[in-house]
């Protein structure tokens, strides 16, 4: 219950500024969340690049797709 009593606390002190100040603070967390979703999507993308170039992926159709999930 801490990080909500801290996250309100924050979210009370930046109602408490400006309308300009709290604009800006939202367009910086707004570009870091934005930021750190690129950084996971790329390391998605590398990691499965990885995987194709050492052959641990197969190549199908969508029927080959769901039949080897059925066989799990």
């Amino acid at each position: 219950m801490q990080t909500s009593t801290s996250l309100n606390d924050l979210l009370e002190s930046v109602s408490k500024l400006p309308l300009d100040d709290q604009l800006l603070i939202s367009e910086i967390i707004h570009k870091r969340v934005v930021e750190e979703k690129r950084k996971i999507l790329a390391e998605s993308v590398k990691e499965s690049k990885e995987e194709y170039h050492s052959n641990k992926t197969k190549r199908g159709s969508v029927s080959d797709f769901v039949s080897d999930l059925e066989s799990e």
